[in-house]
């Protein structure tokens, strides 16, 4: 009847007030005092067997659970009673011969019914969860019924006293208990802390009559396979909990203590690996799962079964040898590792036959690999087979061989199994590529230390170069052609509207009073939407509209409406879509219950093993919901609905778990190719053939984005409903990244402008697909991450191509550049507006920043940006955010002000307004200044990007009408943090500060951000010396205070002001250290200007961590004229970092001569105007020594690079380089004529030889060089005009 009728069973017993859970009713208290126990006791003395009776009420209880779960408080009652009186009790009653184990049986199958639909969260689930954990009369009972069949099995093998029947009902009551103690184990939450009382009795070793553990190793002995699969299955559970449980049981030191088990155990997984029946797969799956659960939980219980077969295999091999029994030697005979790699050989077989099989075996290699050291020794036998990595190899191309090419009608489980495997097989060479990685590094700083530890070390050579060679073919483009495909088809959404078709069914049947064999709780259900439907606003103006044409009566009109949605919901899911309106937002209405779908919370979570049973539809309990085999064959379209839902279902289930296999398999592959990307970067792995080759990642990045492209295009007509496609579309995100930074590897140091089209090509895939998913980012959160990660990679492309010189060498540039131009400008708008999402704003405003930089016009980009960029509103958000996006948008405006329409635009947003409140809230201090690598470093860094922005804005508007309002807003702005200048500049230069000897090391530490910092404010005081800045803002003290700073700075950089007497150290306290990770990655690089002169030599030596090498300041001045073969020329290491520290230091200097010329030439004017020199007034000017070690420097480092290239072109960036340094010695000259006229100071006695030989080498090694002749001229001019004799002696020609 329950079967047949549950709902009108359920409304009979509501009715009669059996199941109410109120305490007061009679019929709670028939169930709570205790009158059904006293039936069954009656029973028990009437009969002298209640076995029946009580079979009976179990069956009762279990329909009643599995026909009203979700009906919590009506049921617990009963169930509750069940669980706990009969379960408790039922072991001493009277049973009939062999009853008695039934009984027991039909106990633990509603136990176990309870742990499979009631999940801990729910109320009931609650209760059921709690008995079983904490009710120690109920552990007792179970323990006592196993304790007692184990040993009656066990006898029976001895004595065969019991009868095959019996012996049968013994093995199921064991099978289901160790099934319960598996589910509660292996689904325990893990904030139940501390341990459970049914933990501790399972992990206890002084449980009697004997543990838990040696009653499991015992069962695994007896050749049933059912019950060594529910051992297998508990004893894994057992090694997960008892590593979970460690920290509060001190008795799990005992886990592995008696070799005698061990010994057996061992035995028992050894026979049945070496059993070649076929049908035995699940208990060899159990197998293997047992020792990935002992390798990842329990490792040295698993090496206490290898070192036990070991010695099994030696005994048997020979008994003779035991002289030789070294653990290391041994182990490398160990039986279970050669039975593992039996099972590898066989892998292409396991691939076809039992994919289950083979994916078990290679979850236990991964547990292996993933402990690394641990394990070295069974890892060594494993790495060093000829055939194991080979075998690996296969199963990849065996699994692409046998791809159904996503058709749904060729898909069964087997073909989600081998992704599984393939899957495995991937993170097992990530392991692998970073275990050799790690293992050769240790290697090579043992052998620095000890040459003979290199040989110990290579016992087992690594194999990986077998599979890695298979990825410079095509496999890899078939691979990522492969994983990356959309196998997300239409069946989830047809199975969807499937169930909104079987639901309008069910609420017109159920119209009409047929409830059928509904269950209780599904019936509930469809009552609920069936209200819920009617009320909706579609709904009620579809009864508006047919009330228009006549019809009438609320249920007429209620099932017009029903009967038309149905066969609209049927055309759907014939392909005939419905169009918008009322009918389609009933629709979308329907599919948002999901009452079909299963609910992932619900599930059974495997915390420890692998969960491949996870689905969408749970079409088993669907069908028992339903109970279509009840229904009568006159209600023919009832069966046909759901019969065919159930189909579709299915079919979804296999589409949803074979596409979430391919997706699982492409992260692993994810993961494997970032593990690569590492490995070619590290020196000491010597990739087969250099690795993957860059036409082979050119292939994959096509297939990639085409896969991508195709899975994009598939949201577009349904993207409401497909949320399932989100975490393949991250996925494919991140694999266009990870291929994108390999070929950005591959081609770091080679012309790579056959690159571009790639590149271009995958800047706009990334790009389209930006545009799509911001529109749908509002209503799918889920594709922020994958909008996040576009944004990283279109950020690295513009940033590889605005790299790389040798691009603009490609013969079709002008198309690519163009199509790059064009895509940038279909970009901006987009980029605009994720700049105002706080997630994305950083990459977005970086993006742009690179497009601004790029090679787009301002003519193009501007009015873009003037109509999409709110700036106020990005301004505020700076304001208020990190300070990581507020130095990104910094950096955007810097760019923004080198623009003259782009500078009008800041001037216009008040922009001088923002700078003060901005940085007001900065933290710069004394100590902030002393040393440039404190926490206040990004202070200092947003410091010196404001002044930036100022500078542009007054270098772009010098000739535009709104100019003297900058000035005038410029000089306010810089009066506020005119003190703070000077001692920002005093701590650059203190090193020449004598008399602050003891502060010296306190004051030494910079960074290259800081030396940033000091060319900016450089720059506004070049800007602001024509305006008479800082003296006429009413700071005459200070304007003599600044520069006598600055003075000091480019003694520094000189070296000028070092007397060659002294013995002090010259470049002891001056610590300029790689600091972010770009500077880290520059550090790495080889350097590309070459000189070991000045401060190109100095750099090297201030990055070094022991703030430099002692230098005298008689070596100084050598090192500056050393020949390029000395001795120690190339005992500092140079790097790009050192270089591009050296050209900052230049820079500074340029825009000190700049600054101070410009000082001297206003003095000249004013000299002029007054027809007399006023020496009390004429400015500070640097003495003539220090401008002679500046023009030493420069003359040293231009000859040497001149003279190393001959007459061949200079690299871009070292002929810039050269032109700042000859523009500096120029400066440099005329500041010297100034100073020796001005001031009467005579040349030093000889300087005239030594500069006019320095300088003659230097217009030799220039000549050959036409585009240097205007710096050629310029020099010699003034050199004539400094030095008259030079040129009336003809000797600078």
């Amino acid at each position: 009847m329950m079967k047949c009728a549950p709902y009108h069973v359920f409304d009979a017993a509501f009715e009669c007030n059996i199941f109410t859970s109120q305490l007061s009713s009679p019929s709670s208290d028939w169930l709570l005092s205790g009158a059904l126990a006293r039936m069954l006791f009656a029973a028990y003395e009437g009969n002298g067997d209640c076995s029946s009776l009580t079979s009976s009420v179990l069956d009762f209880t279990t329909q009643v659970l599995r026909k009203g779960a979700d009906a919590d408080d009506i049921i617990s009652p009963l169930i509750v009673f069940s669980i706990k009186y009969i379960m408790i009790n039922h072991v001493n009653w009277k049973h009939k011969e062999c009853s008695r184990w039934k009984t027991t049986l039909r106990v633990f199958e509603l136990v176990k019914s309870c742990l499979q639909v009631k999940p801990f969260s729910s109320k009931l689930g609650g209760i059921i969860w709690e008995i079983l954990l904490y009710d120690s009369s109920v552990h007792g009972v179970l323990w006592s019924i196993l304790s007692v069949l184990t040993r009656l099995l066990h006898d029976s093998y001895r004595s065969n006293y019991h009868g095959l029947k019996d012996i049968e009902d013994i093995q199921l009551v064991l099978c289901n208990g160790l099934d319960i103690i598996y589910h509660i184990l292996s689904n325990l939450p893990e904030d139940l802390l501390p341990n459970p009382p049914l933990v501790t009795m399972v992990l206890s070793s002084s449980l009697k009559p004997f543990s838990f553990i040696t009653a499991l190793i015992s069962l695994m002995s007896f050749h049933s396979f059912g019950m060594q699969v529910a051992a297998a299955r508990a004893f894994s559970a057992l090694c997960f909990i008892a590593y979970k449980a460690q920290p509060q049981l001190m008795e799990n030191a005992s886990f592995t203590s008696d070799v005698s088990e061990i010994r057996r155990l061992e035995s028992n997984i050894s026979c049945i690996l070496d059993e070649d029946d076929k049908n035995n797969d699940c208990l060899v799956v159990a197998v293997f799962n047992l020792l990935t659960s002992a390798a990842r939980y329990q490792p040295a219980f698993l090496i206490s079964l290898i070192e036990q077969s070991t010695k099994s295999t030696d005994h048997n091999a020979s008994t003779n040898d035991r002289d030789n029994r070294v653990l290391v030697t041994s182990k490398s005979n160990a039986r279970l590792v050669d039975q593992i790699l039996d099972y590898i050989d066989r892998s292409i077989e396991l691939m076809n036959r039992s994919p289950l099989v083979l994916l078990s075996i290679l979850d236990l290699l991964k547990a292996l690999w993933e402990s690394g050291i641990r394990f070295l020794f069974i890892l060594e036998k494993l790495r060093s087979s000829v055939t194991f990595w080979d075998n690996l190899s296969r199963c990849i191309r065996a699994t692409l061989d046998i791809s159904p090419i996503d058709n749904i009608d060729a898909i069964d489980e087997k073909f989600s199994l081998r992704y599984h495997c393939q899957g495995k097989i991937f993170e097992i060479m990530s392991h692998e590529l970073f275990l050799q990685g790690k293992l050769l590094t240790e290697t090579s700083n043992t052998v620095q230390d000890d040459p003979k530890g290199q040989k110990e070390h290579k016992s087992g050579p690594c194999r990986i170069s077998v599979v890695l060679k298979w990825f410079d073919n095509a496999i890899l483009a078939d691979l990522v052609s492969n994983l990356s495909s959309n196998a997300y088809k239409k069946e989830l959404h047809h199975a969807k509207v499937a169930a909104c078709l079987c639901i309008i069914h069910l609420i017109t049947k159920l119209s009409t009073g047929d409830t059928g064999s509904l269950s209780f709780s599904f019936m509930k259900k469809i009552q609920i939407i069936s209200t819920k439907l009617l009320q909706h606003h579609a709904f009620l103006a579809l009864l508006s509209q047919y009330s228009l044409h006549g019809y009438s009566g609320e249920q007429e009109l209620n099932n017009l409406v029903l009967n038309d949605l149905y066969y609209l919901i049927r055309g759907e899911l014939e392909g005939r879509q419905i169009s918008s309106g009322p009918f389609q937002e009933l629709l979308s209405f329907l599919l948002g219950f999901r009452i079909f779908e299963h609910n992932p919370l619900e599930q059974l979570q495997n915390t420890y093993l692998m969960a491949n049973d996870k689905f969408l539809f749970d079409v088993e309990h669907i069908h028992d919901e339903l109970g279509v085999d009840l229904w009568t064959d006159s209600d023919k379209r009832s069966k046909e609905v759901a019969k065919k839902m159930l189909d579709i279902m299915s079919k979804a289930n296999l589409m949803k778990y074979y596409a979430d296999a391919k997706l699982s398999a492409l992260m692993s592959f994810l993961k494997f190719l970032s593990v690569y990307k590492g490995a070619i970067s590290n020196k000491n792995l010597d990739l087969p053939d250099g690795g993957i080759s860059v036409a082979a990642t050119q292939s994959a990045i096509k297939c990639a984005c085409k896969s991508f492209e195709s899975t994009v295009d598939s949201l577009l007509p349904q993207a409401h409903t497909d949320e399932v496609l989100f975490p393949l579309l991250s996925g494919q995100v991140e694999l266009l990244l990870t291929l994108a930074r390999i070929l950005f590897h591959q081609a770091k140091n080679k012309k790579s402008s056959h690159l571009c089209p790639d590149i271009v090509l995958l800047m706009k895939t990334s790009g389209a697909s930006t545009c799509l998913f911001v529109d749908l980012m509002p209503s799918a959160h889920a594709l922020k991450q994958p909008v996040k990660t576009l944004l990283v990679l279109l950020l690295s492309s513009y940033e590889f191509m605005y790299s790389k010189v040798d691009i603009k060498d490609l013969p079709n540039d002008i198309n690519i550049f163009g199509e790059l131009a064009l895509l940038s400008v279909s970009l901006l708008p987009i980029l605009c507006k994720l700049a105002e999402n706080r997630e994305c704003s950083d990459l977005a405003v970086a993006s742009m920043d690179l497009i601004l930089k790029g090679s787009v016009p301002s003519n193009l980009w501007m009015p873009i940006l003037q109509k999409h960029f709110h700036l106020q509103t990005i301004l505020h958000k700076c304001q208020n955010g990190d300070l990581l996006s507020t130095q990104v948008i910094l950096n955007f405006l810097l760019t923004l002000g080198r623009t003259k329409d782009g500078a009008k635009v800041l001037q216009s947003a008040n922009i001088f307004a923002f700078l003060k409140l901005l940085l007001s809230q900065l933290s710069l201090d004394d100590s902030c200044l002393r040393n440039s690598l404190s926490a206040q470093v990004k202070d200092v860094n947003l410091w010196g990007l404001g002044l930036g922005i100022v500078a542009s804005l007054n270098h772009c508007l010098d000739d535009d009408i709104s100019h003297n309002n900058v000035v005038s807003n410029t000089i306010s702005f810089l009066s506020g943090h005119v003190p703070l200048v000077s001692s920002y500049l005093s701590t650059q230069s203190a090193t020449t500060h004598q008399s602050k000897k003891r502060a010296l090391s306190q004051k030494s530490q910079t960074s290259l951000s800081a030396l940033s910092l000091t060319e900016n404010i450089l720059i506004l005081l070049c800007i602001l010396a024509k305006y008479h800045f800082p003296r006429d803002t009413g700071k005459k003290e200070v304007d003599s205070e600044l520069r006598e700073i600055i003075i000091h700075l480019l003694a520094f950089i000189s070296k000028g002001s070092v007397k060659t007497g002294n013995a002090s150290k010259w470049n002891s306290s001056f610590f300029c250290p790689a600091v972010i990770k770009e500077e880290v990655a520059l550090n790495e690089k080889p350097p590309l200007i070459c000189s070991k002169y000045g401060w190109f030599r100095f750099a090297a030596s201030c990055t070094l961590s022991t703030a430099g090498v002692s230098v005298s300041p008689s070596a100084a001045l050598s090192v500056v004229r050393r020949d390029k073969t000395s001795g120690d020329s190339d005992s500092i290491r140079q790097t790009r970092f050192t270089e591009i520290l050296a050209v900052q230091i230049y820079r500074i200097a340029f825009l000190i001569m700049k600054f101070l010329c410009s000082q001297a030439k206003e003095a000249v004017k004013r000299a002029e105007e007054l027809e007399f020199l006023d020496l009390a007034h004429f400015p500070e000017l640097p003495m003539p020594d220090i401008l002679h070690g500046l023009q030493d420097q420069v003359v040293c480092i231009v000859t040497e690079i001149f003279e190393a290239n001959g007459s061949s072109t200079l690299n871009p960036e070292t002929e810039k380089v050269c032109q700042l340094l000859l523009v500096t010695l120029e400066t440099s000259l005329y500041m010297e004529l100034c100073v020796s006229q001005s001031c009467g100071i005579r040349p030093v006695l000889g300087r005239l030889e030594d500069f006019c030989k320095g300088i003659k080498a230097m217009l030799q090694a220039i000549e050959k060089h036409s585009s240097f002749e205007p710096f050629v001229r310029s020099l010699t001019e003034i050199t004539s005009l400094l030095y008259p004799g030079l040129l009336h002696n003809n000797l600078l020609m």
